[in-house]
């Protein structure tokens, strides 16, 4: 066994830690930083910068509430298609209830979709919270 090679495994803390940076940097580029208020940002600030060991089921909860809802503000493809899609039914059965029959394509429209799901991303104005 080399004792000087030992390279130690990193601690829960520190995974959470390192996770909780990553992801705080991804949704800075996104711009999904910014759907979050002071008091979500601020949590996410002391997990990481403090020397916390991450045993209080409270803050366990909250930092994945926090992390959850930045994921869903992903500015990817996959998201854009899913809020797309959903949008895109809601429009198809309002519109074919109002006579247009044509309306149901839209429910299979990829290109539709995706362009519902990004103008809506771009807008953030909470029509799809």
């Amino acid at each position: 066994m080399h004792s000087c090679d030992h390279v130690s495994e990193p601690t829960f803390a520190q995974r959470m830690k390192n996770h909780i940076k990553h992801t705080m940097l991804r949704a800075k580029r996104r711009g999904a930083w910014f759907s979050l208020d002071r008091r979500e940002k601020s949590i996410l600030y002391l997990s990481v910068r403090l020397q916390l060991r991450f045993e209080s089921l409270e803050l366990l909860r909250s930092l994945a509430s926090i992390l959850k809802k930045l994921e869903e503000q992903g500015e990817t493809m996959l998201a854009w298609l899913r809020r797309g899609t959903m949008l895109a039914w809601s429009f198809s059965e309002f519109a074919v209830s109002c006579g247009n029959k044509g309306a149901k394509a839209w429910r299979n429209d990829r290109s539709y979709a995706l362009f519902l799901g990004r103008v809506l991303s771009s807008t953030r104005s909470g029509v799809y919270a």
